[in-house]
This record gives structure tokens, C-alpha cells and sequence, in this order.
């Protein structure tokens, strides 16, 4: 069959042993578009994690478009078994690059990601790979670095950034970061207040409970 996009995409509705060998020669192209349409395809085939291989060659392929056609596989199947591979194309020279790949290890996410993005949310120079860093750092917080988190949200020049700041305190605060809080209440950003408003209610309520539960206690 001749190699051609619109061929390759009849692939996605067959199913049988000869479309798995056309794709994986599809894959090996020397164009790389045709190859990214093949990554494409495999990523939505019904039996396209049996070319799991083919999908990590293309997170080192030399074509950007490839590359960044393997991450959303990746994404899409959740695929923990690429972990590794994802998380060195957080430092790659594109920053498009770099910014699907930090979304993808979101979703395949582990402890050991947390500074990487972490330092990236606070010195890349694009403002689009820095807003998904934190994107991914607000989603995957735990209360192991919640905290630095928290201080490095609620004096982000960005409102939103400092709204999730408030959203961190809800559920992970103690009453030590009231005074932080009581400081966004006079923000600048409506939002961002009524953010401030809310998770200092919530922090109060929280103790009011525990002060109680301890005086039922004795």
C-alpha cells in the first residue's frame, strides 16, 4: 500500500498482524511527518501498546514533531513504563518540547518529580512552559513539599498562581500560614481575596474542629 497519511489513518480501523508491521514500518519513515502520523495512530490502535518499543525510539527521535506526537501517547495510555524517558525531555532545547513533555509526566507523575518541575516553574523563560509547570505541580502536590509550593504561589505574579496558593492552604494548612493568607486578602485581585477569604474560613474551621475533638477526647 502506498505510504501516505490518509493510508495510515485507515489503519486505526484494522485490527490484524499485517497493520501492526505496516505501522511499525510507517514509524521508521524518513519523513517525519509520516512518522508522527504513525505514532498518532499507534497511540489510538486498539493494540497499540504491542509496539510500546516504537513508541519510546520516537521520544528520541530527531523530529520535535515526533517527539512531541510520543509524549501524548504516553499521556493518553498513562504509561508509566516511559517515566524516565519523559522526564529527560523536561530539559530539551524546545520549548514546546518541553512544555508537552512536563503536562505528560504529570500524568505518569512520581515524588521524584517535584524539583525538576519545580525549577523550571521558577527560572524557564517561557511564560507557556512555566504556567504548565505549575499547572502540573498544583495537580500532583503532596504533603511532602505542599509548603514550597504555597510560598512560591502566593507572591507569583500571575492571580491565578496566587489564588491556588489559597487552594494549597485549604488542603494542606495549618494555622501557622494565616498571616500569609490575611496578606492576600488585601490582594490586588478580586479573585485571589475571595480565594484568601475562603481558606482562611476553612483553616479556622479546621481548628475549631480539632479543639473540639480534643476536649470530647478528655
Amino acid at each position: 500500500m502506498p505510504l501516505t497519511h490518509e493510508s495510515i489513518r485507515a489503519l486505526s480501523t484494522r485490527d490484524d498482524a499485517e497493520t501492526l508491521v505496516l505501522l511499525r514500518g510507517a514509524a521508521a519513515s524518513a519523513d517525519q511527518f509520516i512518522r508522527r502520523t504513525a505514532v498518532e495512530v499507534i497511540g489510538r490502535h486498539a493494540s497499540g501498546r504491542t509496539l510500546g518499543d516504537v513508541i519510546l525510539c520516537a521520544l528520541a527521535d530527531q523530529s520535535e514533531y515526533v517527539v512531541r506526537a510520543g509524549c501524548q501517547v504516553v499521556e493518553d495510555w498513562r504509561w508509566d513504563a516511559a517515566h524516565d524517558a519523559i522526564s529527560k525531555l523536561i530539559t530539551s532545547p524546545s520549548g514546546s518540547t518541553r512544555q508537552v513533555s512536563i503536562r505528560t509526566l504529570g500524568a505518569i507523575w512520581q515524588q521524584t518529580d517535584f524539583q525538576p518541575v519545580f525549577q523550571i516553574y521558577k527560572t524557564a523563560p517561557e511564560t507557556a512552559v512555566r504556567r504548565e509547570a505549575a499547572w502540573t505541580l498544583r495537580s500532583n502536590v503532596s504533603s511532602v513539599d505542599w509548603r514550597l509550593l504555597f510560598d512560591a504561589f502566593r507572591t507569583d505574579p500571575l492571580p491565578r498562581h496566587r489564588g491556588w496558593a489559597c487552594d494549597l492552604a485549604i488542603a494542606f494548612g495549618q494555622p501557622d500560614i494565616l498571616a500569609f493568607l490575611n496578606a492576600l486578602c488585601t490582594d490586588r485581585d478580586g479573585h485571589v481575596r475571595k480565594a484568601a477569604a475562603k481558606a482562611i474560613a476553612a483553616l479556622e474551621a479546621h481548628t475549631l474542629s480539632a479543639v473540639d475533638n480534643v476536649v470530647v477526647n478528655v
